[in-house]
């Protein structure tokens, strides 16, 4: 946990690129991309910009990006479609209950996020499926795209070879070769105002189900946020926390109201050490594999028990970071002023 500067309040964030063994020959490109979503998203947190733009801002940078499960990169599932999940939430400086916006099993959208922005800014429904949710997107003035335009490498050519074929929505005439997973991207900030926001996206798990949806666009589990009140914290501190891995695990666990249950209970380690404890339960309850990201208003933490994560962090206390191994979290911590 970042320790809250008593000069300028504590503002920043932090973004995954996915929580899995991404192989020695994508880690320059994930590095890359999570770079550009650091960059451009921390530039508008300089600017004054409010945090729901800013995250917004990074998932779609990184649904662009083609090495992440995110928008272009996503999986087909096991009869060749493409459905995406996006949730979007934040919780405004001077309120207590959040606002929503979730999308799933979304097909032929660029950038499901923008959906869910779409629906959190209507203020009714949270979370719209399957065609509701493409019909949602048509009404609101989004695109449908080809499902070409989602995909890249092996799944292109993969759909290419069942679209020729007469069963092409026949499960028997999809037999894909094995193919590694890619990472589900999220982002989580707090503006100068103290207004803090979650964005999460991904395509989803290779071969899933028609209709299968994860942790990612449900909430307390792909993502979430607690403001505390003062009567449960001293301080009325707010926290924001996205996840990323085997997302039925994840739900199992509601891993992100989990990092805030530890942090709540065990306030003085701070947020780095709830991140450490969501993950060290997540092993010991399911056996989960994933990770989580999440700051605050007194700081910011990461953990995650997969071989690689993804990560980015920029606040106006510390110097950017751009890591993928769990050492680079580790010297980052060492090397910094910040305290955790």
């Amino acid at each position: 946990m970042a320790e809250e500067n008593k000069e300028e309040a504590f503002w920043g964030i932090i973004i995954h690129g996915g929580a899995w063994a991404i192989p020695d020959d994508l880690v320059q490109e994930h590095l890359n991309g999570i770079n550009k979503a650091l960059e451009n998203s921390f530039k508008l947190l300089e600017n004054g910009e409010n945090a729901l733009e800013v995250v917004q801002t990074a998932v779609t940078i990184l649904e662009n990006e083609p090495c992440f499960d995110a928008g272009k990169g996503s999986f087909l599932n096991s009869i060749g479609q493409v459905e995406l999940d996006a949730i979007i939430a934040t919780i405004e400086t001077n309120k207590i209950a959040p606002k929503i916006g979730s999308v799933a099993a979304l097909q032929r959208i660029k950038n499901p996020i923008q959906v869910a922005r779409s629906v959190l800014n209507q203020n009714s429904t949270i979370l719209y499926v399957g065609e509701g949710a493409q019909l949602f997107a048509i009404n609101n003035g989004f695109e449908l795209c080809q499902v070409e335009e989602l995909l890249v490498g092996r799944e292109l050519e993969r759909f290419n070879e069942l679209k020729s074929q007469l069963n092409f929505q026949s499960k028997d005439a999809f037999a894909p070769p094995i193919v590694p997973p890619r990472g589900t991207v999220g982002a989580v900030a707090i503006d100068k105002n103290g207004t803090i926001a979650v964005a999460v996206s991904t395509g989803g798990t290779p071969k899933k189900p028609p209709g299968r949806v994860g942790d990612s666009p449900l909430w307390g589990a792909g993502a979430y946020i607690k403001k505390f009140k003062k009567t449960e914290l001293k301080n009325g501190i707010v926290i924001g926390s996205a996840a990323t891995g085997y997302g039925e695990d994840l739900i199992k666990n509601l891993i992100t109201r989990s990092v805030c249950d530890h942090f709540q209970y065990n306030q003085q380690q701070g947020i780095q050490i709830a991140t450490e404890n969501a993950i060290k339960e997540l092993e010991e309850t399911v056996q989960g594999l994933g990770g989580v990201i999440a700051i605050g208003s007194n700081g910011f933490g990461l953990s995650f028990n997969t071989p690689r994560m993804a990560f980015g962090i920029c606040t106006n206390q510390t110097k950017p970071i751009i890591g993928i191994e769990k050492t680079d979290l580790q010297n980052f911590l060492i090397n910094s002023k910040t305290t955790f």
